[in-house]
C-alpha cells in the first residue's frame, strides 16, 4: 500500500486542544503510554541545543505538560508550530496551520476512528495518497467538497 495521510481543515485554538486531548486518551485507552516527539519549525530552532533536532520518548500523560511548558519560555505556540508524534505505526502532525495530519501505511481501525470522528465533528476530514514528490497526491475521500 502507498504511504497516505488523513488531515482536518483548520480548526479553531479550543477545537485544536480538544482533538490534541483525544488524541491522548485514545492511545492511553489502547494501552500506548509512550510516545515519540518532534517539535518542528519554528520552536525546534531554539528548543533543541544544536541543528541536530532528535526525538524524544516521552509518556503520552506528560506530553500536554511538555508543551505547555515551551509555551511558557516564549519559543514556540502549540497550532503555530509543527508537534510530530509518532505511535503504533502512525505519525500524527499537529501542524502550524491549526489542522492535524495523520500520516499511515496500513489502514487500520484507529484511522477509521478519527476520521469517522473529524468528519462528525465537521472538520472535514481528507485523505490522499501521497506522491513521491511529498506532494498532497491523489485524493481518495473527503474534503470541504465531497464531505
Amino acid at each position: 500500500m502507498q504511504p497516505r495521510e488523513i488531515l482536518t481543515y483548520p480548526l479553531t485554538k479550543e477545537q485544536f486542544w480538544t482533538e490534541f486531548r483525544h488524541f491522548v486518551e485514545y492511545f492511553r485507552n489502547l494501552g500506548i503510554c509512550d510516545c515519540s516527539v518532534l517539535f518542528g519549525f519554528a520552536w525546534g530552532n531554539e528548543y533543541y541545543p544544536s541543528s541536530e533536532w532528535t526525538p524524544e520518548i516521552m509518556p503520552l500523560e506528560k506530553l500536554e505538560e511538555k508543551i505547555l511548558e515551551i509555551e511558557r519560555r516564549g519559543i514556540g505556540e502549540f497550532g503555530y508550530n509543527d508537534v510530530f508524534i509518532e505511535l503504533a505505526d502512525v505519525e500524527f502532525r499537529f501542524c502550524n496551520d491549526t489542522d492535524i495530519h495523520i500520516k499511515f501505511d496500513a489502514h487500520e481501525k484507529l484511522i477509521e476512528d478519527f476520521y469517522s470522528r473529524w468528519k462528525m465533528m465537521g472538520y472535514s476530514p481528507a485523505e490522499w495518497i501521497k506522491n513521491q514528490k511529498n506532494g498532497p497526491g491523489e485524493l481518495v475521500r473527503g474534503g470541504k467538497l465531497n464531505v
